[in-house]
Formats: C-alpha cells, structure tokens, sequence
C-alpha cells in the first residue's frame, strides 16, 4: 500500500510539471468573426488544426467530429487554449460565404488575436430563397448553434428514428424559435424518420409526437397515410427506396432526396448495392464513384417523374448520425424573405425550389416560368429556356434535363466559377424540365483531402471534391395528357411487381392485405 502511494504521489508531481508546461507554452488564441459587408459579429463553424492531426476547441463548444478532426461552433467570439506552435485555421458558415482556409504562426506568443472577415460570394435571400433540409439527427440545444453557424434559414430535428430519441421541452407549437448567438431559426421539433428495408422516409413539420410504434414488417404506406393526414410534408430519401413509387402513386409523397447522404463535406458514400434494392432484373447498377452515386441519386428520381409524378427535388445531410455538417445538402425554396414555417413547406410542396451541395443553380423560361410552375399548351410550343449556375468553385457541368434525357449540355471556359446560358426547346409532348449542374471542390490539396477517408466499415466513405446543383421540375402538359416515358413505366411496371413479392415476404399479417390491394 506503501509502494502504492509513493507512486501516487510521483504520478501527481510529474502530472503537474507536465501541464504547467503545456500552460507555459500555450497561446490564448481569440477569434472574431465578422461579416466583411455588414461589420457584425457572426456565429460560424470552426477547425483549429496542429500539423499532428490535434483539434483545439473551447470548453463546452458545440462540436461536430469529421473523421479525426474536431471543428466548433463559434458565437463569433471565442478564446481557445492552443498549444503548438503553428495550427491550419478553417472558418465556414454554409454555403453562402467564402470559407477561410489559412495558417497561423504563434510560436513564443502567449497571446494572438485573430479577426476573421467572411465574405458573402452569393445572398441567396437577397435573391428571394431560403435554406433548409429534412434529415438532421440533433437534439434542440446542438441544432440551434449548428443550424446558426451554418446559415440554415429552416431546421427540422428528427425526433423520432424509429423510436423517440430526444427530449423535446413542452411547448404549444411543433415550431419552435431555437437562438445562437443572436439568430433565431425556426425549428420542426417532432419530425419523423421511418428506416427500415421498406426505405428511409421523412415526415416533416409533423405537427405532434410520432403515436406509432416501431414495426419493421408495417409498410410505410401507412407512415405516409399519417403524416399526409397530419399535414406534414412526405420525404423519401431517394428514388431507389424499395417502397417510393407505390406510395407516390398513391399520392402520398411530396419529396424525393436527390442531394441525400450519400455525399457529405469532402467525402461520398460508395454504396453501388443501393442500386437495384428490389432486384429487378435489367436495372442498372452503378459504380462506386462519385459520378455513379450521383447518377444513381439523380437516374431513379428521374423514373418517378417519368412515371407521371409531379415530386419535388429533397436534400438532406443526416447529421447527428454522419460526420458532416448540418445543411450540407440543402434545398433552397423560393419564397418570402419573411417566411413563415408553414409558408416554406407548401412552398417547397409545390416544387419551387432546387438542391444543392455547392453550386447555386437557376432555371427560367423567357415569359416567366418558374421551377414548380405549370403550362398547358395545345399542339407545339418553343421554349426559351434560361439557366445560370454559380459557384465558389470552378463549375464542371451546366445541364438541361428533359424526362430523363440531357437535351443540352453547355460548354464551359476552364475554372468559370459562373455561367449564362439559354436554349430554345422544343416541346411536342408532355414533359418535365430541369436544370442540373456540378463543380469541382478545390479547397483542399490532395494531402489533406485523403484525410477525409474513413475506415472499411458498413457505410464506409472515400474522399471526394464533386459537388453539385439540381432543381425541382418545370412541368409542359401538351393537349391534356399525362407524362409518360415508355422505358420507364415498364420500369414502373417491374418494380410494382417486385415489390408486392417483396410485401408477401415482408408484411406481416395485420397490413398484408391492405398493401396488396
């Protein structure tokens, strides 16, 4: 016991030479974070990095954890402890402003100041858009200071995934005015999430707690029949959920995810598998490559639309659960700069709206028409179409889709951050109209981008710069009739019989029958 102590005690003499040395040799770095046009202190998201991996952050910050590094949500003021000599400093907020990317040198210096101004590149409320997305695993007090530091207009918590999962305070209204460090963003508190092998659904602005019970053999037909009788807005996660297209044609469904969490912050999920989910046979199957998981993103989304179904262009990031930052993958709705939670949800209903994970994209036609817009027209119609894409980032592609086929691609200067262009269409039958475009995320060397690699486990992640932009439809009915592409209501047609063997195997007795019928 003797022994015991003596070492105790030689233990706690040598613990406190050592962080008396690390005081000794710290610097109290003090940030301030300003915007550069309008002079006021503002919350952003922040990595001080050491060259050997080490993340330094105040105590009790926000954090959010991507891979090994540990950034911070900054009120726009903030002291950090640091103890290296030089450390990367990184400061984001959204999509909207330059991000700072610099080095500073604190060698001997117990104290340094730090003004950080950041750049607004684009104003998209200004522009008449506000942000949002549909899949965040945070509970309220994480949700405000993440949803502020990234300049998301909109906030949804996901509540209930598969079961109740946080403690939501008592409060007259599902929206709830969450604040940061002086902004306030209207949150959704009781938002569902469904995930199971029938898909990953969304129920958003639910207007109460979730009352059913997790049952893995219940399709989500029924989910869905709820939340629309709720007046919640109906998200699936993607187009290749095994269980969209029944629920859509039903009527059930308002959104599909095209910017999902297969992408995150420098990173994508290769997640090919995801494919052909109901294995029918002759669907392709896409490569594990960021181009392959966008097109599979963007290629199944398109089958709805082919199908007849008026559905309007989702994102969301799933952070809480992935290491990615909130309103990574964001829609931007066009709306009211003063908006209010109910506005936007109709709104975005509606389909007047586009998605993005970098890029800003915009479509128009010359006399007015509006992603989410409708025109009736009687034999042949011209369309001048206008599109423009801008990014902080050099664009890769800038395209127009009509029912699932790329009529116009246009070719872009090198390193051109912003395009204009305009193509006359013509339309003989009903279609469907979109824009998408993509950039090339140069931000970091390629040193620091294969940081972002994660280990070989189930949803594994691989570095990645591609980013890109998608709108919601502009939709042409020609004499009346409905959109329907060949290819892919026989498409349609495989997949609704792959599915009702699926829900013979799946069901369980209390819903078989109903979702056969």
């Amino acid at each position: 016991m003797k022994n015991v102590r003596k070492l105790l005690k030689i233990f706690l003499i040598v613990l406190f030479f050592v962080s008396s040395a690390f005081q000794l040799n710290a610097t109290t770095l003090k940030l301030k974070i300003v915007d550069s046009k309008t002079g006021k202190i503002i919350p952003a998201r922040v990595l001080i990095k050491s060259a050997d991996g080490k993340s330094f952050f105040p105590p009790n910050a926000v954090t959010l954890k991507i891979g090994k590094e540990i950034w911070f949500m900054s009120p726009g003021k903030s002291t950090v402890e640091v103890s290296s000599d030089n450390v990367m400093l990184r400061v984001e907020r959204g999509k909207e402003y330059v991000r700072v990317k610099t080095t500073l040198r604190l060698t001997g210096r117990k104290e340094v100041t730090k003004r950080v101004l950041m750049r607004r590149w684009i104003n998209m409320k200004a522009l008449g858009y506000l942000s949002v997305e549909n899949h965040l695993h945070q509970p309220p007090d994480k949700i405000a200071a993440n949803a502020a530091a990234e300049d998301l207009n909109f906030a949804s918590i996901l509540d209930w995934w598969n079961g109740t999962r946080f403690k939501i305070p008592k409060g007259k209204s599902n929206i709830r005015k969450l604040k940061f460090a002086g902004v306030t963003v209207p949150t959704a508190v009781y938002d569902v999430e469904i995930e199971d092998n029938w898909g990953a659904t969304y129920l958003f602005d639910n207007p109460k707690p979730f009352p059913l019970s997790v049952d893995a053999k219940r399709p989500h037909l029924f989910d869905v029949m709820y939340g629309r009788e709720k007046g919640a807005l109906v998200c699936y996660q993607s187009g290749w959920s095994r269980e969209v297209l029944i629920d859509a044609l039903l009527g059930y469904v308002d959104v599909v995810n095209v910017c999902n969490n297969n992408f995150h912050m420098h990173r994508y999920q290769p997640r090919s598998r995801y494919s052909n989910l109901l294995n029918v046979k002759g669907f392709p199957i896409y490569p594990n490559t960021p181009v392959g998981m966008m097109r599979m993103n963007t290629d199944t989304y398109y089958r709805l639309l082919n199908c007849g179904l008026r559905l309007a262009a989702g994102a969301g990031s799933a952070s809480g659960l992935k290491e990615t930052p909130v309103g990574y993958n964001r829609a931007y709705v066009r709306c009211s700069p003063n908006a209010s939670f109910s506005d936007l949800v109709k709104t975005w209903r509606e389909g007047k709206n586009f998605v993005t994970n970098g890029p800003m994209l915009f479509l128009k036609t010359a006399d007015g028409l509006h992603p989410g817009d409708t025109l009736n027209v009687h034999g042949n119609k011209k369309l001048k179409l206008e599109v423009k894409a801008i990014s902080d980032s050099p664009l890769g592609t800038v395209e127009i889709v009509v029912n699932g086929k790329v009529v116009k691609s246009f070719p872009l200067v090198k390193d051109v951050k912003k395009f204009n262009g305009d193509f006359t269409l013509n339309v003989s039958q009903s279609s469907w109209i979109c824009a998408r475009c993509t950039d090339t995320d140069m931000l970091l060397t390629d040193k620091e981008l294969e940081e972002y690699r994660s280990p070989r486990v189930h949803l594994f992640q691989d570095p990645n710069r591609l980013r890109y932009a998608h709108t919601s439809p502009i939709y042409i009915y020609v004499n009346g009739k409905g959109i329907a592409v060949k290819k892919s209501v026989e498409e349609g047609l495989k997949m609704i019989d792959a599915f009702r063997k699926f829900a013979i195997k799946n069901a369980s007795k209390k819903y078989r029958n109903e979702i056969l019928n």
